[in-house]
């Protein structure tokens, strides 16, 4: 049966992190590829912290132009989530149509039905509150881009920004009745201290320069990462996809070094995994591949600190683990390029 996916992402203009625009095209190019069905996107209201935001309705609209598949969007609650029964209860329409977009979206999926969280998890703890026997029934897996993952009790913890975004959502986000893949960004809080993001075997990190990937792509797909990592604002977006090749990106843009976190779980999601030199493989060969998931049992209190520790085979929570930290990098960078190659 087809694979079906809602992503909610933190995606602005201008952006708050360019790394939402690469998840959102590995998103679009897997839909494009005919791998699963894009059933939305939720975009995040955004936060007091990034001003002058507003939620890319743009991008969203130019991928859907380039791939030819339909645009269904939302905007996530501007009010944030708490365990408080009667403050749901007084969200305005408009700050519930985040979390009910999400529960249509369940409701109308036949086979398997996934969500991606690479932002706040606002709007999933909201809806999972409004119905939880909905994701027991008809989720087949939640891929949570959020958190600290460190193996050492001790030092596990710390708020990680997405966390931040909304401490009380992501803490709900694990006690919902559905299996959950947790993606952690970093194995320690990037807030604190003299903080040096590298790769690390419980988190998701990694960085490519992006001169090795965007001369690869389509011309199209190109100019899209142009208009949206120079935050372009030209009323004829979807013209200045089809621009001549003058319209090139800026050194910077061309040589920037890209942070990324959520590619693997793209992969995962659709039983694919990646090998040491970059090559895409079915999950079933874990043997070969840079990461997987382990099972654990995990506990986070309400203010989104978590901890875990290894559990059997019968558990449905998973975390992410890098298994060849020397290749993990490159090979996700390889793996990445040839999967937006489905966008021409």
């Amino acid at each position: 049966m087809t694979i079906r996916l809602l992503h909610q992402t933190d995606l602005f203009r201008p952006y708050a992190d360019p790394d939402d625009h690469w998840d959102l095209a590995c998103v679009y190019a897997l839909a494009a590829s005919g791998q699963l069905e894009l059933g939305g996107v939720l975009v995040d209201f955004p936060p007091d912290n990034r001003p002058g935001r507003s939620p890319d309705v743009t991008g969203i609209a130019q991928l859907s132009y380039l791939t030819g598949l339909p645009t269904h969007m939302a905007v996530g609650s501007s009010v944030p989530y708490t365990h408080d029964r009667a403050s749901l209860a007084a969200l305005l329409r408009r700050d519930r149509a985040g979390a009910e977009f999400l529960l249509d979206y369940l409701r109308g999926s036949q086979g398997p039905a996934y969500v991606s969280i690479v932002g706040s998890c606002r709007d999933l703890a909201i809806a999972a509150k409004l119905d939880p026997d909905l994701f027991r029934n008809k989720c087949a897996g939640i891929y949570l881009n959020a958190g600290t993952g460190h193996p050492d009790i001790a030092k596990q913890g710390g708020t990680e920004y997405n966390v931040g975004l909304n401490a009380a959502a992501y803490a709900a986000t694990f006690e919902i009745p559905c299996p959950i893949y947790w993606m952690p960004c970093f194995e320690i809080n990037s807030e604190e201290g003299d903080f040096k993001p590298k790769v690390e075997r419980f988190g998701t990190f990694y960085s490519f320069n992006q001169s090795d990937v965007l001369p690869k792509l389509s011309p199209v797909l190109q100019s899209y990462f142009t208009y949206s990592l120079e935050a372009r604002t030209d009323a004829r977006y979807l013209q200045s996809l089809l621009a001549p090749r003058s319209d090139a990106p800026s050194w910077y843009t061309l040589y920037d070094d890209r942070f990324m976190w959520c590619t693997a779980g793209f992969f995962h999601m659709v039983s694919q995994a990646v090998d040491r030199a970059g090559k895409i493989i079915a999950v079933s060969n874990a043997d070969d591949a840079v990461f997987g998931f382990r099972p654990v049992d995990i506990k986070c209190d309400p203010n989104g600190v978590t901890t875990w520790t290894n559990a059997g085979a019968e558990s449905n929570r998973f975390l992410f683990e890098v298994k060849d930290p020397d290749s993990y990098a490159s090979a996700m960078t390889v793996a990445m390029a040839t999967l937006l190659g489905n966008i021409q």
